[in-house]
C-alpha cells in the first residue's frame, strides 16, 4: 500500500508532506518532500484505552443519573440479561463505529470477553481484552486466570482486570496478583472515579484505591487505570513508579458529574496519560476526536491557561501514549518499522479549511466523521467511499450488524430503540 502526496503527523511532533508505504503489516517507508497541495492528512491510528464497546446496546440509557444510581438502576439490571450473542452484536457495532472514526486499537472491559475479542478481530481492530474481576461472582477468579492464559486472537492481548476496588475484596485482589506473577499481564481497572468511591476505599482500607491496589500487588506488572478523577499526588507518584497509565475519560466524567481528573498535575509527576471514550451508555459515542477536543478545552479552562495541554500533548495521549499504556510499542506512530496502523482524514471539509496549523486542526476542528480511510496492519478496514460496504475486511455486512444490534437491544430493553 502507498499513500502519496499527503500531510502526515510524524514522531518528534513534526508535520511532514510526502508518502507512506507499507510492506505487509508494517510501515516500510516514510518519504518526505516539499509540500504541495493535498486534501489528505495521515495520522497514527487512535488508541482508545478504556471502553465498554458492547454497551452500544445501551447507548444513552440512564442519562442524568449519578454513577451509583446509573449502575444500580439503569445498567446492571439490563446487563444481567445479556447473552454472548448480545455481547458480540454490541461489540461488532462498536468496532465499526470506532474504525469509522480512525480508532485502530481498543482496550475493552466487559463480560463474555471472548465474544468481544472475536467481534474486534473480525472487524479488523486490535484489542486488549479482559475477564472482569468481581469477587461476588462464584468461580470468577478461576475464570479470570483461565481466560487470560487462553491463546486468544493474534490481534488481541489478554490482560488481567478487576472492575474496581469496591466490587472486589482483598483476598480476590491478592490471589489475582499472585497468579499474575506468572501471567505477567497489565491491569485494567476503574480507579477513583467518584469522590464517594475514593473516600469509601480510604474508610475501608486506610488507603486510597491506587495505594490499596499497589499494596495487593496488582500494580506490580503495570497497567492502565480509568478515570482517576480523585487521585492524589501520592497516587500519581505510585502510578509513575509502577508504570500505570492514567486513562482520561473527559466526556463520561462530565456526563456522570464525577469531576475533572488533574491531568496536568499527573503529567508533571511523570504519569503516562492516555485517552478513552468509556462506554456508549455514559458518553454516548466512541469518538476519540471528541475526547481530544474536550480534554484540551477542559484543562485550559480549569488552569486559566491557554497553554495547558498543547495540541500535540493531546494527540500523543490519543496515539503513542495509549499504545504505551497497553504495552503495544509497535503502534502509535507513523514510523518505519511500526505496524501500519493509521487513518486518513479528508481535509476538504468546510470546517477544516484553511489548514494553517494541522495539529490544532486535529484537536479543535476535526470530527470522527472526517475520517475517510482506516488501515490496520497494512489492510484497509474502513473506506468511506464504499458506502454501506465500508468495512471490507469484515465478514459481516454493516446491514447485518445493524439488524443484530437492534434485535438484541429490543429484547434487552423491551422495545425497539
Amino acid at each position: 500500500m502507498k499513500i502519496e502526496n499527503a500531510w502526515m503527523l510524524l514522531p518528534g511532533r513534526k508535520v511532514g508532506f510526502g508518502t507512506v508505504e507499507t510492506d505487509g503489516d508494517t510501515i516500510s517507508a516514510v518519504s518526505l518532500r516539499e509540500p504541495g497541495e493535498s486534501d489528505r492528512l495521515v495520522l497514527p491510528g487512535l488508541v482508545n484505552c478504556h471502553c465498554h464497546a458492547p454497551m452500544t446496546l445501551l447507548r444513552g440509557v440512564g442519562g442524568g443519573l449519578p454513577l451509583k444510581r446509573w449502575l444500580e438502576e439503569a445498567i446492571f439490571p439490563v446487563e444481567a440479561k445479556m447473552t454472548p450473542e448480545d455481547i458480540y452484536a454490541g461489540a461488532l457495532w462498536g468496532a465499526m463505529e470506532m474504525l469509522a472514526g480512525g480508532t485502530t486499537t481498543v482496550a475493552d472491559m466487559y463480560d463474555f470477553p471472548a465474544d468481544s475479542e472475536r467481534a474486534f478481530a473480525e472487524a479488523g481492530m486490535r484489542s486488549n481484552v479482559c475477564r472482569v474481576g468481581l469477587s461476588f461472582v462464584p468461580g470468577r477468579l478461576a475464570d479470570c486466570i483461565s481466560f487470560t492464559k487462553g491463546p486468544g486472537d493474534p490481534s488481541s492481548i489478554r490482560d488481567i482486570c478487576i472492575h474496581s476496588e469496591y466490587l472486589t475484596d482483598e483476598p480476590f485482589c491478592r490471589d489475582l496478583a499472585a497468579a499474575n506473577r506468572e501471567l505477567g499481564r497489565r491491569l485494567h481497572v476503574h480507579v477513583s472515579e467518584t469522590k464517594r468511591e475514593h473516600e469509601e476505599c480510604i474508610a475501608r482500607h486506610g488507603k486510597t484505591p491506587i495505594a490499596y491496589l499497589a499494596e495487593t500487588g496488582l500494580l506490580d506488572r503495570g497497567g492502565y487505570a480509568a478515570h482517576c478523577v480523585w487521585c492524589t499526588d501520592d497516587d500519581f507518584r505510585i502510578m509513575a513508579e509502577r508504570d500505570v497509565a492514567l486513562v482520561h475519560n473527559p466526556t463520561s466524567n462530565m456526563k456522570l458529574g464525577s469531576g475533572f481528573a488533574r491531568i496536568v498535575r499527573a503529567m508533571e509527576l511523570g504519569v503516562n496519560v492516555a485517552l478513552g471514550t468509556d462506554g456508549p451508555a455514559s458518553n454516548d459515542n466512541l469518538d476519540m476526536f471528541e475526547e481530544m477536543h474536550l480534554a484540551s478545552l477542559i484543562h485550559k479552562g480549569l488552569a486559566n491557561d491557554p497553554t495547558a495541554l498543547s495540541a500535540w500533548d493531546v494527540i500523543e495521549m490519543a496515539t503513542k501514549n495509549g499504545a504505551k499504556a497497553l504495552g503495544r510499542g509497535d503502534v502509535g506512530e507513523i514510523a518505519v518499522g511500526r505496524k501500519a496502523d493509521f487513518c486518513v482524514v479528508g481535509l476538504d471539509r468546510l470546517h477544516l479549511l484553511p489548514a494553517h496549523d494541522l495539529p490544532n486542526l486535529v484537536v479543535h476542528s476535526m470530527h470522527s466523521s472526517d475520517v475517510v480511510q482506516t488501515v490496520v496492519g497494512g489492510r484497509t478496514v474502513y473506506d468511506a467511499s464504499l458506502g454501506n460496504e465500508a468495512f471490507p475486511a469484515c465478514p459481516i455486512s454493516r446491514a447485518a450488524a445493524k439488524n443484530a444490534l437492534l434485535a438484541s437491544a429490543a429484547r434487552l430493553m423491551g422495545s425497539n430503540p
